[in-house]
Order: structure tokens, then C-alpha cells, then sequence
């Protein structure tokens, strides 16, 4: 019989020879005459495949005992074609996924698969906190070893000890806990192996560390402070360059091998910095690129399965690939809802477990870590907090599950249904998927929820508040469908959902501040930016709509400074997130014409329409004051100066009491701040920018509605 399992005793794991993991001693240990003892217990793999085993056996014997609790089981006959999961081993023996009617398609050997025609998807109890205490034993070693492992990185890719230090301290504090695309502990274990030939680096290459190096560098200040390598001296402004340029060229080798953990990774990390610096197209391009390789690999299949066809999947092999999925999936929304573009990574979400079992990271400290930054020691002192990175990351990816419903749902460009039906469907979404975003709220842990009433001083660690923006953000593009019907005035649900995007606008308002005022504004992720987007377009919205009574009145002056602080925001953070420049220039060009509209009416007032276009031309040059007071703030303006923000507003909105609103005037801004961008098909076929928004959906054939409306009638809902 041919073992699979690979054991191996303490007495050959020394001697570095071969095991034949025979118990109770090996056959090297009883040729040596020494004592041979197994330190380490059979896998969980193993133990099932032995348990499936008994369970067989007892079967055929009429054993069934009826005292034993039962528990949940998927019951199968080998492996079938069960929900599209078509796993096999290729020639290497490596988990590969091709689906039955593919010609690459294989049945796992029977070796595998004779004894698994019963699979638990719940582990014994015992077995979890065992595979726990391992994770969290192997997690805390490798943390005190990190010193050694940059001493190999800096020799690897030619960069100053101090200079590598920098860059990953910048990339684990800021950019790690957002979506946790790297698993820290195998990582780092393996650059020390990436520097020794016959010890392959299952979890690292060359090109996933530059990619992070360059990812990182955004976040450095001072692009001419001067950095020394072996050969040669440059600026920080040169170094970044170089460093985006090789991770490029290295990452683009790497995906003409084959797939493997590390070259997603790389992808992942590439696509979020392209993201950030406003490169769409080839955003959209690594990130399809990753999606695929996952679905190659079988990342969106159910570990429990995979165990049944892999014994060489480790307990930290299964642990990597299930955080990796939710990075795919999480990453996945959040670039849709940028890009305005259907998502497309979303197999798997209900057979993957959420459960990570290194919590390491949520009682490890979390404190802020700036570098180099000349302002960083105006900032409060910030204590050493619990991190709850994996706590806040499981949270977020249940908010993105119900974001994916929501994007397919109600700003699908392509309902299946008649336009009459599909409103009422939509109708029904909306209640349905607002209970749900309810329900999560409610049930958010109280350590990861920062209650809008009782705001603290500090920020939690910024993971924390992005996770809170994002719900604001979620509840904003839930309800303006509503809201831009246009029948508020006519609808009691309807003007309850302009409340709560008003509400969700402040909240998102005193997040920011609150954040701000804690870590300053250069450490701005570009998920943050996009919810200062959407609250940005929300409060404009809601000043031109605004009908003249008292209670509109107070919320104007509300809604005022808090739109030009969002404005100050995406300003200070358009300098480390480049992207946002297209997010301001949206909102600008929308508040040009509001105020030139303000202007015109004024004027045709005063000289009951005989004012000539010369002299219309010339008064409408007078806004650029106006323009200055939003887009031109004072760079060195502190947090603490957002107080101030609430004096009278330059334009007089509350007096515009006989304005028309027109359908022109009152359309919201676009949700998705990337969506009109010219590329892809419209660079190819010269499409002209005055294209409708419904045509531009066709030709790019799978944007989201930017604009998605229905029909305020709610239906009945169980």
C-alpha cells in the first residue's frame, strides 16, 4: 500500500534522511538501532480520510449508533459535477480545476477518492483549536525573525537595508489590513528560502516583493530625499521609478510560468497601486489576470473537498487559499464599484468559509507608523491598540457579498425582464437588501463599529474606519436609486432614503474628520477616497435639490462645510492617489454649472433677460472666487481648521427659492468616479465624449447604471 502522508519522525527530520513514517519506529530508525518517536500528529486530512473510513465500515456492518450527535455531511460518489467544482490533479499531482466538459479534465486517482464518499464540512472542536495554536505558534516565530529576512530582501533586489525597512513597515501598517492579499508568516518564512537555490519559495518571488516595495512607495514623502544603493545614488522620486518599472517587467514574466499564489498576489498587489494611480485599464487587466489564475487553481473551491484529493495540502496551505479567495473577493467589488463594472469574481462565495484560524493579528499591537513624514510629529500620540485585522477583514467580506448583491440587482444595465417587471423586482431588492445591510450592522462586533453618536477622539487603526466609510458608502448607493426617481416629494419611503443618504453623508463626514485629525491626510487609502467620493456627490446633490423650508434651510447649512471639507480631502490625498484627480474634476465641472446657472438667473432677474451675452460672459467670470473658496484651499490647513468651514456659504443656496429644478439640474453625479474614462473600445473606435451614458454601457457591454433609478412604489415584502 503507498502512503500518501507524509510523516516523518524527529529521528530522520535531524538526520535529514528518508522516512517511511512506519510506526511505532521507521524502518531508518530500526536499521540504526535508535529510538524512533513522531512528534507531530496526523493531519487533518488524513484523520478525515481515516474517519470516513470507520464511518464506511460501520456502514456496511450495521453499526449506526443511535447516541451519536450527527452533524452536517455532504454526501457524494467519487467526485461528480457538482456545482461547476470539477477539481483534478494534473502531472505534477497538484490541484488543477477543469470543468467536465473540458479536455484537461481528469477523475482524481482512486487512491484518493475510493474512501471519501462521505465529507464532514465541520471539523471536530479539538482539531480547530489544535490547527489554531499552530497557525498562532508559527505566526508569533516568524514575527521575531522578520529583521533577518529584510537583511535577505535588501541583498535580493539592491536596496538599502533602512530604505526596504521603510517601505515594508509603510506596506504591513497602511495597505496590509485593507484586504490582506499577502499571508504575513509564510511570506516573510519563505525570503529567506528565495535566496537558496535548492529550497523553492512557494509563497514568495522576486516580482511579489517588488511589487510591494513599489506599492509602498506612494506613501513615502520627500521625493528628493536621497537614497544610496551599492551602485548608485538616487532620489526618491528616481528610486520609485525604477522599482514600478522592474516590478512590472517581473511580474509580467512571472505570469508565463505557471500559476501559482505568489504571482496572484503579485497581481493583486499591482492592480490596487494601479487603482490608486489612476491606471484603469491595466487595473482591470491585472486583476482579470488574478481572477482567472484563482478559478486555475481552485481557489473557489470548499478546502473540505480539496482535502479529499490533496494530502499534500498542509494546514497552512488551506489557510492561505481561503484568505486569498476573499482578498479576490473583496478586491473584486471595491475595483467594480470604481471602474462602474459588473463584478466578476464571485463563484464560490457560499462554499468557502470565512473562518480563518490564525487570529493572530487581532490582539497583535497596532500602532501607526509614518516614516519619514516632516508633519508626523504635530500628530496626537496614538497608543498601542488591539489590531483585529482578521476580525475587521472577515466583517468586510460579508459587506461585500451584500454589495455584490446589490450591484447586480438594482444597477444592472441589462435587467433580463420587462422594463415594468424588472422595476418591481428591483423595488423588491432594495427592501430585502436593506434588511440585510441592517442585520450586518447590527450584528458588527462592538470593538470594529464606531457608532456616529458617541464618536471617539482617536481613530481606531484605519482598517477599522475604513470599514465603518464603507457601510456609509453601501447604505449612499443603496438608497440614491431611490432618491433620483425624483418623487421624493411624493413618496414617505422615498424621502426617508434622501434622509439616510444625508445621514450617511455626515456620518462619512465625521469619520474622516475624526480620521484625519488622528493620522493627517497622507495616509489616505484609496478606499477611503472613493467613500469621500460618493458623500462628496451625495452632499451636492442634496444642495441643489433642497426645497425652501425650514427644515431643508438647516440642512443646507449642514450639508455646506461638510461638502467642502470631502473637497478638502480628495484634494490633500490627490497627491499620493493620483486617480482622484477624475473624481475632482467631476465634481467641479458640476459646480461650475451650478453656479453658472446661479449667475444667468440672477442676471436675467436684475435685467429681465436684455442682458447681453458680452456682458453675461463677463459676470459669470466672477466665479472663479467662488471656485476657489471649494478648490483651493491652503495646503497647510490643519484638521483642527475644518471648524472654521462653517461660516456662510459663498453661494447663496437657501435663497434660490424660485429655481426650475430640471431634470439637467437635478441628476446626481456618477456613482462609479471611473466609468466615463476613455478606453478599452472607445479608444479603438474613436467614440466621442458626447455619447449617452446608455449607449456608452452597450459598447462597453458590462458598466453598471450610474445613473439607476426605480419606482418608489414599494411592493409588499415577506
Amino acid at each position: 500500500m503507498v502512503r500518501n502522508q507524509k510523516i516523518v519522525c524527529s529521528a530522520c527530520r535531524r538526520r535529514k534522511s528518508r522516512c517511511d513514517g512506519v510506526s511505532p519506529s521507521c524502518g531508518a530508525c530500526v536499521a540504526s538501532n535508535s529510538a524512533c518517536h513522531y512528534e507531530k500528529s496526523p493531519s487533518v486530512a488524513y484523520v478525515r480520510t481515516l474517519q470516513a473510513r470507520i464511518r464506511e465500515l460501520e456502514a456496511k456492518e450495521g453499526w449506526e449508533s443511535t447516541n451519536t450527535p450527527t452533524t452536517p455531511s455532504l454526501v457524494w460518489s467519487g467526485y461528480g459535477n457538482e456545482d461547476g467544482d470539477s477539481v483534478c490533479l494534473d502531472a505534477l499531482g497538484d490541484v488543477s480545476y477543469h470543468n467536465g466538459t473540458s479536455a484537461l479534465h481528469a477523475d482524481p486517482p482512486r487512491s484518493l477518492s475510493e474512501h471519501s464518499t462521505t465529507i464532514s464540512l465541520t471539523s471536530d472542536e479539538s482539531d480547530t483549536d489544535y490547527i489554531r495554536e499552530r497557525l498562532v505558534a508559527s505566526a508569533v516565530a516568524q514575527k521575531r525573525h522578520e529583521s533577518t529576512s529584510l537583511d535577505t530582501v535588501s541583498s535580493i533586489i539592491n536596496l538599502p537595508k533602512d530604505l526596504v525597512e521603510t517601505l515594508f513597515k509603510l506596506h504591513w501598517c497602511w495597505l496590509h489590513p485593507c484586504f490582506l492579499f499577502v499571508y504575513r508568516p509564510a511570506f516573510m518564512r519563505d525570503i529567506s528560502a528565495l535566496a537558496q537555490e535548492n529550497h523553492p519559495a512557494t509563497y514568495c518571488s522576486l516580482a511579489l516583493i517588488k511589487v510591494i516595495c513599489a506599492t509602498s512607495c506612494r506613501l513615502m514623502r520627500g521625493p528628493e530625499t536621497v537614497w544610496q544603493s551599492a551602485n548608485s545614488i538616487e532620489t526618491s522620486k528616481e528610486l520609485t521609478a525604477r522599482v514600478v518599472s522592474e516590478a512590472r517587467v517581473l511580474l509580467a514574466m512571472e505570469t508565463l510560468n505557471r500559476p501559482s499564489i505568489s504571482t496572484i498576489q503579485g497581481l493583486l498587489q499591482q492592480s490596487a497601486r494601479d487603482v490608486a494611480c489612476g491606471n484603469s485599464s491595466s487595473a482591470w487587466l491585472y486583476s482579470g489576470m488574478a481572477f482567472r489564475m484563482a478559478v486555475d487553481l481552485g481557489l473557489h473551491v470548499s478546502p473540505d473537498k480539496l482535502q479529499q484529493y490533496s494530502t499534500t495540502l498542509t494546514i497552512e496551505d488551506i489557510e492561505i487559499r481561503k484568505r486569498l479567495f476573499w482578498s479576490l473577493y473583496a478586491w473584486d467589488k471595491l475595483i467594480s464599484l470604481y471602474l462602474g463594472r459588473m463584478p466578476s469574481f464571485i463563484m464560490g462565495a457560499e462554499k468557502v468559509s470565512l473562518e480563518f484560524l490564525d487570529d493572530f493579528t487581532d490582539q497583535d499591537p497596532w500602532v501607526p507608523f509614518y516614516g519619514s513624514a516632516p508633519k508626523s510629529g504635530s500628530l496626537p500620540p496614538y497608543p498601542p491598540t488591539p489590531g483585529h485585522v482578521t476580525s475587521c477583514f472577515k466583517e468586510l467580506c460579508k459587506l461585500c457579498k451584500i454589495l455584490t448583491r446589490m450591484m447586480l440587482e438594482l444597477y444592472n444595465t441589462h435587467p433580463i425582464y420587462s422594463l415594468e417587471l424588472s422595476s418591481e423586482l428591483r423595488a423588491a431588492s432594495f427592501v430585502k437588501i436593506k434588511k440585510e445591510f441592517q442585520g450586518w450592522y447590527s450584528s458588527l462586533p462592538p470593538f470594529l463599529c464606531i457608532p456616529p453618536e458617541n464618536m471617539p477622539q482617536l481613530s481606531p487603526p484605519p482598517h477599522i474606519t475604513s470599514l465603518n466609510l464603507m457601510y456609509y458608502t453601501a447604505l449612499i448607493l443603496l438608497h440614491r436609486p431611490h432618491v433620483a426617481s425624483g418623487q421624493v416629494s411624493l413618496s414617505a419611503m422615498a424621502e426617508q432614503s434622501r434622509r439616510t443618504c444625508q445621514a450617511a453623508t455626515t456620518a462619512i463626514y465625521d469619520l474622516l474628520n475624526m480620521y484625519v485629525a488622528t493620522f493627517g491626510f497622507h495616509h489616505i487609502t484609496y478606499m477611503n477616497s472613493y467613500c469621500t467620493y460618493t458623500a462628496a456627490t451625495t452632499a451636492v446633490y442634496l444642495l441643489q435639490t433642497s426645497d425652501d423650508t425650514s427644515q431643508s434651510h438647516d440642512s443646507r447649512q449642514t450639508t455646506w462645510p461638510e461638502l467642502k471639507f470631502l473637497l478638502h480631502i480628495l484634494q490633500h490625498s490627490a497627491s499620493a492617489i493620483p486617480s482622484l484627480n477624475r473624481s475632482i474634476d467631476i465634481i467641479r465641472a458640476k459646480i461650475k454649472r451650478i453656479f453658472e446657472r446661479q449667475v444667468s438667473r440672477k442676471m436675467d432677474s436684475l435685467f429681465q433677460n436684455l442682458v447681453s451675452s458680452r456682458d453675461r460672459g463677463s459676470t459669470l467670470i466672477g466665479n472663479d472666487s467662488c471656485q476657489s473658496a471649494l478648490f483651493g484651499f491652503d495646503t497647510a490647513m490643519s484638521s483642527n481648521a475644518t471648524k472654521t468651514l462653517s461660516n456662510s456659504p459663498i453661494l447663496d443656496w437657501e435663497n434660490d427659492t424660485q429655481a426650475e429644478h430640471l431634470s439637467c439640474w437635478d441628476t446626481w453625479l456618477p456613482a462609479f468616479p471611473a466609468q466615463d474614462i476613455s478606453y478599452g473600445s472607445e479608444v479603438m473606435l474613436n467614440i466621442q465624449d458626447t455619447l449617452s451614458p446608455e449607449m456608452r454601457s452597450i459598447i462597453m457591454g458590462s458598466n453598471l447604471d450610474a445613473q439607476s433609478q426605480f419606482n418608489p412604489s414599494m411592493p409588499c415584502v415577506p
